[in-house]
């Protein structure tokens, strides 16, 4: 689990652990991005108590910091999982070897053996190998929890996403995080409109749970890869 964000709210749930490992720095980057997303939807009623005292003509629709906000967590999120893969690969290498997902994806990333006899007379081999990795998941969404699943199979780590919604003891946390990318997708490719072309309305309070939610569900995925290998 990583520290919490400062904020209004608590944004890290509790866990019954003992002793809790350190957050990784992609976590720790994570963090900064959910704080943003949450300030954004705590500026939108003041905000809107402002406009409000000199109204404009046309009104202006403050909705849209809510929706900013959706878009800039479930994208905070993206990064944070191919951020942790690539920033886990080159410890994990070297502490327990290469499985044999790793193995495939290092020839989908282009490591070939060319490239690994090359790597032999390199002074720092893992810095190459990392490259390949962050590289090869520039254009991977890890927006829904099937596509992290299928990649942490790299670590050995089976049913990732579920055993993250056991962690946190929360049974509907990957339904809540669904339901957020899925709106996400919908802000962002259609400008939340409906199907008569009208935007569809969205309350700040519930929007502000489901990031929470998300917050919930990276925070324990942080922590059971550090459980897994600490660095």
């Amino acid at each position: 689990m990583g520290p919490k964000v400062k904020s209004e709210t608590a944004i890290v749930a509790k866990t019954t652990t003992t002793k809790t490992p350190q957050p990784s720095k992609s976590y720790t980057t994570f963090e900064t991005v959910a704080k943003r997303s949450l300030d954004l939807i705590a500026l939108q009623a003041p905000v809107e108590r402002i406009m409000a005292l000199a109204p404009t003509t046309p009104p202006i629709d403050l909705s849209d910091m809510t929706r900013a906000a959706v878009v800039l967590a479930v994208a905070a999120m993206d990064a944070y999982f191919t951020d942790v893969f690539a920033e886990r690969f080159v410890p994990f290498l070297k502490k327990k070897g290469a499985t044999k997902a790793m193995v495939q994806l290092l020839e989908d990333a282009g490591l070939n053996t060319e490239c690994a006899l090359e790597l032999l007379a390199m002074d720092r081999p893992y810095r190459r190998i990392r490259k390949l990795v962050e590289a090869y998941h520039q254009h991977i969404t890890t927006q829904r929890h099937t596509v992290i699943d299928e990649l942490f199979l790299a670590y050995g780590l089976k049913d990732f996403s579920s055993n993250v919604e056991k962690l946190k003891r929360r049974k509907t946390l990957l339904k809540s995080l669904t339901t957020l990318v899925q709106r996400r997708h919908c802000i962002a490719h259609e400008g939340d409109l409906n199907a008569h072309s009208r935007v569809r309305a969205i309350d700040p309070a519930k929007t502000k749970t489901r990031i929470e939610d998300l917050i919930a569900f990276v925070s324990g995925a942080d922590e059971l890869l550090q459980r897994q290998l600490p660095i």
